[in-house]
């Protein structure tokens, strides 16, 4: 029986996976076909075998590879992209985020720094030093190469090929939504708040006032609907709100419109899983066959040289992973630095500053 846990080499990936395959549906007889299935178990229906097949190519990226928790619940990957603390990553994706574990296993604090909405990239920076920065690799993938999705731990999260070529994601008709009831008058206040809706999440109650989304000033209850309909599902806004004379900034993520039961997002997860949120309007994205969670999203993809050709992105169906090309992340990393796209809970709490003084 071909052992996959000893092809340790690229030469032996390429060759010897194939011949595996052909391997377990030749056998004819009754005790070879006993041993071809016990191969084909573990690997389609886990994928752990094949996994392992890569762990020597993914062994220096996990030094590169960090994951963010919130509480004690793991909900994003992330990449290092210098020794002192930048790390990239699935900016959508974090914004509960807490503590970001980097690859010796310690769990810092850390300070969201820059979100990138056109491309869901997020840049955070954690306090250490001497870390491992991600080797890049701006050249495309050829289609049908192999791509390596890296975990912190021993054995690649997962495994695929890219299976379609470079190419750009359009925008989807889906419109967010906040959750909300306005009542019946010229301003646009807030008569209730629905049960596991963004807004419910963010904390708007019966009677706040909403005066601004984002950089937009709210003068109608019209406008805010028009406002809330410009954004997609999973996108982050800033709500600056009045509560019994008191000026608030409350961050919100907008949901799907057709809620948990009817929307696509819960047919995936009968289906084949959940769907990320943002996954759609990306300028552009190698697609693989790779099948993550969106908790699973945000860390590097590499190739069989180890270096990494980007970051995962989104789960964007049944068998299709989204990654975020190197080049489109490194041309964006200075600006993030420099405060040009501020996240939005760094805009919450500038707000909530000016109006304290």
């Amino acid at each position: 029986m071909v052992n996959l846990e000893n092809l340790h080499t690229k030469m032996a990936i390429r060759h010897c996976l194939p011949m595996a395959l052909i391997l377990c549906f030749s056998i004819s007889n009754a005790s070879a076909q006993e041993e071809a299935e016990q191969l084909r178990r573990p690997f389609w229906m886990q994928g752990q075998q094949m996994r392992k097949a890569f762990a020597d190519i993914a062994k220096t990226p996990q030094s590169w590879t960090v994951k963010f928790f919130s509480g004690t619940e793991a909900v994003a990957y992330g990449a290092i992209v210098s020794d002192d603390g930048w790390i990239v990553t699935k900016g959508s994706q974090i914004q509960k985020a807490t503590l970001c574990e980097l690859p010796d296993g310690k769990r810092l604090p850390f300070e969201y720094v820059g979100f990138d909405i056109t491309l869901d990239l997020g840049l955070i920076k954690v306090d250490a030093n001497e870390l491992k920065a991600t080797e890049w690799e701006v050249k495309s993938p050829d289609l049908g190469a192999w791509l390596i999705s890296v975990d912190t731990e021993t054995v690649p999260i997962g495994v695929g090929v890219m299976s379609v070529p470079r190419r750009k994601i359009p925008r989807s008709d889906v419109r967010g939504v906040l959750g909300i009831q306005l009542k019946i008058i010229d301003e646009a206040v807030i008569e209730r708040v629905f049960p596991n809706s963004g807004g419910k999440a963010a904390g708007l109650q019966s009677g706040d006032e909403v005066l601004k989304v984002n950089d937009t000033e709210i003068v109608s209850r019209r406008q805010l609907i028009e406002t809330i309909g410009t954004y997609r599902p999973g996108d982050s806004i800033v709500l600056k709100v009045v509560r019994n004379e008191d000026t608030l900034s409350l961050s919100a993520t907008l949901t799907h419109p057709f809620g948990t039961f009817l929307s696509r997002i819960a047919f995936q997860e009968q289906m084949g899983g959940p769907l990320s949120f943002r996954r759609d309007d990306f300028v552009a994205v190698y697609q693989q066959d790779t099948v993550l969670s969106p908790e699973e999203c945000g860390g590097p993809v590499v190739n069989l040289d180890g270096k990494a050709v980007g970051i995962n992105i989104a789960r964007a169906g049944r068998t299709a992973t989204y990654v975020l090309p190197a080049d489109l992340i490194l041309e964006k990393i200075e600006d993030l630095k420099s405060g040009k796209f501020p996240p939005p809970i760094a805009e919450a709490a500038a707000d909530e500053t000016s109006e304290s003084e």
